[in-house]
């Protein structure tokens, strides 16, 4: 579901919401309803009598959709000012995926009347994978595990011929978009001593992602500059004018708290100073990167337990998780790292909630990641009545 940012202007001020006719928007204004800045238009669209409307309450339909996700977990969401806000790439970002870690520019295919193409747009191709953040924190060489990792990803969308889909062949070719992702984070967390949501998990985390972008990053110049050749769009971007960068020069970030300096140093890794990041900028406005999208975190199910680690960045759901894995029957998957002197280290998403923990965790990732990352949220079930 795409939510802007008007929606929640409305429910604030318990008004009612317009829902705009798509067929008459797309008439009267040349463009699919989808394609429109709601929350710049809105007013607009309401003043228009050739639009057709109906209303329903704003609080009405966050209450609803609160029950549904409650219930199923579902749908996922999108907040489309907040992503285009943060998007660096010219263009505008109206969709993602089913799991929400995919937040690229897209743009439609034209058709005739016997569906042939007249115009072929540039639709996404998720050439995605992700590193264990454990092995990673234990690798001699970041540097070197990250740049393998993005060069095994470029391969992929390299070697990827989707012809069956020409809009998803021509929009991979264009981009080169990639997702790298990472898992395992409670599971490093924990076997650190490390309690998930804590200042520390909070330091963690946010210069682990600091640091993996900018070997990602790094690594897509070297790409451009080897190749001579930058995703299409390079010189419209904020990555070409040097602004993306501007986040990363105001002062030369580290940790706030011993343990998490002492995990880097234990580590070996030496983390991006503002000089690295001043040549990196200079480098890329220079040279350009390759990929138009590097970073993408997404959920990682089966992946995550045949790699014994937690799954993507989110807390567990249970110590021991039960899987029914087709004929095999039911799978027990324990907790990685876990033993019985660690056990507090271990509570789950129920147990943790959204508002202390989960929410800030969630919000310092999207700090690096310039594709998007895919949160689960886990309300705390109502406990029987006694």
């Amino acid at each position: 579901m795409v939510i802007p940012d008007i929606t929640f202007r409305l429910a604030k001020e318990n008004a009612q919401m317009a829902l705009f006719s798509p067929y008459d928007v797309q008439r009267r204004y040349g463009k699919p309803f989808g394609d429109i800045a709601i929350s710049e238009r809105y007013d607009e669209l309401l003043a228009d009598s050739h639009v057709r409307k109906t209303y329903i309450n704003a609080r009405d339909f966050f209450q609803t959709l609160a029950e549904i996700q409650f219930e199923s977990g579902y749908p996922y969401i999108m907040f489309e000012d907040t992503v285009n806000r943060a998007n660096p790439i010219a263009g505008r970002i109206n969709m993602s995926n089913l799991c929400s870690e995919i937040l690229q520019v897209n743009s439609a295919s034209r058709y005739d009347d016997n569906l042939d193409y007249i115009h072929i747009g540039h639709d996404i191709s998720c050439n995605l994978g992700s590193l264990n953040i454990a092995h990673v924190m234990d690798s001699p060489d970041i540097g070197r595990t990250v740049e393998t990792a993005i060069r095994g990803l470029t391969a992929v969308s390299d070697m990827s011929h989707i012809r069956s889909v020409p809009s998803i062949a021509a929009g991979n070719a264009a981009s080169h978009a990639i997702g790298l992702g990472q898992m395992n984070l409670h599971g490093y967390l924990a076997r650190e001593g490390i309690a998930y949501g804590s200042p520390e998990a909070l330091d963690f985390t946010n210069f682990y992602f600091y640091t993996i972008t900018w070997h990602a990053l790094h690594t897509s110049m070297r790409l451009a500059r080897e190749r001579g050749k930058t995703f299409a769009g390079f010189a419209q971007s904020r990555y070409a004018s040097g602004d993306y960068f501007t986040q990363y020069l105001q002062d030369d970030w580290q940790p706030k708290t011993a343990k998490v300096r002492a995990l880097f140093a234990r580590s070996g890794i030496t983390l991006p100073t503002r000089e690295m990041w001043l040549k990196l900028r200079d480098d890329v406005m220079r040279y350009g990167i390759y990929n138009q999208n590097l970073q993408a975190v997404p959920p990682t199910g089966s992946i995550s337990y045949i790699n014994h680690a937690t799954s993507s960045i989110h807390p567990i759901v249970a110590k021991i998780e039960i899987r029914k894995e087709g004929k095999t029957g039911r799978v027990y998957y324990p907790a990685p790292f876990m033993t019985n002197e660690n056990l507090d280290m271990y509570q789950d998403a129920y147990e943790i909630g959204p508002e202390k923990l989960l929410i800030p965790m969630q919000r310092l990732r999207a700090t690096s990641i310039r594709d998007c990352r895919s949160p689960c949220f886990s309300p705390i079930p109502p406990r029987p009545a006694i």
